[in-house]
């Protein structure tokens, strides 16, 4: 390596040699995470109503994440759905927020509530166990939806074949992710 440096009006030039092994510094351990502790990650496109649909689905341990885009796999609207147990009745509420977007289309909130609705009457309660107080907990699903602002993507016909494929994905992954 050759570099320069001035000293008040001198300037002076060196030669340095640098040894290969001396400038290695030490190797630290390699550590890879473990494939159980990665995300099961699916991903699919599928042509409805001859609109391009793009689907992607994670499984966390913690939570669930899907985005369905009509709009060349734009995020758009972010929405998060929980389902919390009653003890007292029985009964199952599911709170839809959202985080980012359109706040204004109760379209997407029933598309949160559909999907998650749906995933908690699979009946996996062994893999998402029970809450502090004993109830069944159920995963948190994080929805990102764009759906295509000419209305072809906002009838009822598109929206039970949007929710069957985000079953069909994460029935899929269930078995991805339970496959020794």
């Amino acid at each position: 390596i050759r570099y320069s440096h001035c000293h008040g009006a001198k300037m002076s030039t060196q030669h340095i040699r640098l040894d290969a092994t001396a400038a290695t510094p030490p190797q630290e351990p390699h550590f890879e995470p473990s494939p159980k502790s990665l995300p099961t990650t699916i991903t699919r496109v599928y042509s409805i109503n001859d609109i391009p649909t793009s689907f992607l689905l994670q499984l966390f341990s913690d939570r669930i994440f899907v985005s369905v885009s009509q709009l060349k796999g734009k995020l758009g609207t972010l929405l998060s759905c929980n389902m919390e147990y009653s003890m007292i009745d029985g009964s199952k509420t599911y709170n839809v927020t959202t985080l980012l977007g359109v706040r204004d289309d109760a379209l997407l909130e029933v598309y949160a509530r559909q999907i998650s609705e749906r995933i908690m009457n699979l009946g996996r309660a062994e893999q998402w166990g029970t809450a502090e107080d004993g109830s069944p907990a159920g995963p948190s699903i994080l929805l990102g939806i764009a759906l295509d602002k000419k209305g072809r993507g906002r009838d009822q016909e598109t929206f039970r074949t949007i929710i069957d494929l985000v079953i069909d994905m994460y029935t899929e992954g269930l078995r991805i992710a339970s496959s020794p």
